[in-house]
């Protein structure tokens, strides 16, 4: 994962006069903004909120909870079914009657009231492999949500230290305005001193113009690092937001702190993506055994018990056989009940090679969740080993910027100095504060950076938690 590195504008006589222009138009009263309610927010609530309201951790939740009905669903195939049913017919048509000796046209009405069950004795172990398929891809997507919970911290963790930098490059930013602002004083007394030429003068102005307008972009480039916090948090756009920025604890920075194959072997044991692709892996191949058991014979036993009761439902009169008697409803549902018991046997011969087809499907399933394992675990180990790589350049970059910073501190003194003392122009001591400048933004961004690598090597490892402590607490308002 890379941070991209926030744009500067180019410092221009033009730029800065137009931007002179705006700041004077949205100042006037026509202009003003409304007082606004400001919610707070510390990072602890912002993973909290995070782990709430983020879609992709939605999305990774709801299908965890299919994957559990699933597997509830192959548990019930190894219980038995019962249906009942219920059944009303009137007919219409020509019969022939005892009585009259002829044919006369009738209408009959039934009623039929039935229960069956059923029971799967043997399928060639099908439901044993689709439950076991069904457990592993359950696995896996649990696997896959809590590895989603470990994204949403990540990335709420990343986005806090980006704010932090941003607010670390305003204060540098202020700092150097009000260093020009000073020096624009010191050049206008050596201008009416006649020590100095008036252009010392027109040259510092536009110097002050420049960090203003620096101090703007950086202002600018932390609103939008809120903006970024408000997204991922899915918070209302429309309020206002103060985050309250922890105290960042930056640890240990040497370049011997890691060691990159511990580091490989242990992501390969902690990551949890890693373990999400060897479930699946194993849920395909329990999809290999559930498409064979189709070449087995089938065995199942059923039983159904009923009753019915029809408008022409007659016995035979006891007292006179040639007479017959009408019975009642309740009557012919009892007298008319019954059951029975039947045991299935299917052979599979020919299916028109579809159990061969689901096989093949099955086994390019396995091999393609095989490959999909293989560059997981490639993936993970050039992730660490690039967050390795990156924490060792991190280190290096600090330490180069702690010096840089150190010298241009040191030149920027030596510079206002000779200047002072007129042994220096305005372009000498222009360079040297601007180098100083520069230096400091430096610092503060390779600071930053080294504690998002450092974050970043737990994260790819496996280490990161939402559990766990993260960051230390809001800093003192």
């Amino acid at each position: 994962m890379q941070r991209l590195a926030s744009s500067r504008f180019a410092s221009t006589g033009l730029g800065a006069f137009t931007l002179l222009l705006m700041l004077g138009v949205f100042a006037t009263p026509g202009y003003a903004q409304q007082p606004q309610d400001t919610t707070q927010i510390a990072f602890n609530e912002a993973v909290r909120t995070a782990l709430d309201q983020n879609t992709d951790l939605k999305r990774a939740q709801a299908q965890a909870r299919a994957s559990n009905v699933q597997v509830q669903s192959e548990w019930m195939d190894f219980a038995p079914d019962l249906n009942v049913s219920s059944d009303v017919s009137r007919r219409v048509g020509r019969n022939f009657s005892q009585v009259t000796g002829g044919f006369t046209t009738r209408s009959t009405n039934r009623f039929s009231l039935s229960g069956r069950s059923s029971v799967t004795l043997f399928n060639g172990f099908e439901n044993v492999a689709s439950l076991q398929r069904a457990r592993k891809q359950a696995t896996a997507d649990q696997t896959s949500l809590k590895r989603t919970r470990r994204e949403v911290v990540f990335t709420v963790m990343d986005q806090f230290i980006a704010l932090v930098e941003s607010q670390e490059i305003v204060r540098v930013r202020k700092e150097q305005v009000e260093a020009q602002r000073q020096r624009l004083r010191q050049v206008r007394e050596f201008v009416d001193a006649g020590s100095r030429p008036k252009s010392d003068e027109f040259t510092a102005e536009a110097d002050l113009a420049d960090a203003e307008q620096q101090l703007l972009q950086a202002r600018r480039e932390r609103e939008v690092n809120k903006t970024r916090l408000i997204q991922t948090l899915q918070l209302n756009p429309r309020q206002a937001y103060d985050f309250q920025v922890p105290d960042l604890d930056e640890g240990p920075s040497g370049t011997d702190q890691f060691d990159r194959s511990a580091l490989i072997d242990e992501a390969f044991q902690k990551r949890l993506d890693l373990r999400a692709a060897q479930a699946e892996r194993q849920a395909a191949q329990q999809g290999i055994r559930a498409a064979k058991a189709t070449y087995y014979p089938s065995l199942s036993i059923s039983g159904r018990y009923g009753t019915d009761w029809s408008s022409r439902g007659r016995i035979p009169n006891p007292d006179n056989p040639d007479q017959f008697i009408d019975q009642s409803f309740t009557e012919q549902l009892e007298n008319n009940r019954g059951g029975g018991i039947s045991l299935s046997l299917s052979i599979p011969i020919f299916e028109r090679l579809q159990r061969s087809a689901q096989v093949e499907q099955a086994r390019v399933q396995a091999q393609n969740a095989k490959y999909q394992l293989q560059d997981q675990r490639q993936q993970v180990a050039l992730q660490v080993r690039q967050a390795y790589l990156d924490h060792q350049n991190a280190v290096q970059q600090l330490e180069a910027a702690n010096k840089r910073l150190q010298a241009a501190e040191q030149a920027r003194t030596a510079a206002q100095e000779r200047y002072e003392l007129g042994s220096a122009d305005i372009v000498e001591l222009q360079n040297a504060l601007r180098d100083y400048v520069d230096a400091a933004s430096q610092q503060v961004q390779a600071r930053y950076n080294l504690l998002f690598q450092q974050k970043r090597i737990d994260y790819n490892a496996g280490r990161l938690s939402p559990s766990d402590p993260l960051l230390n607490q809001p800093a003192a308002r």
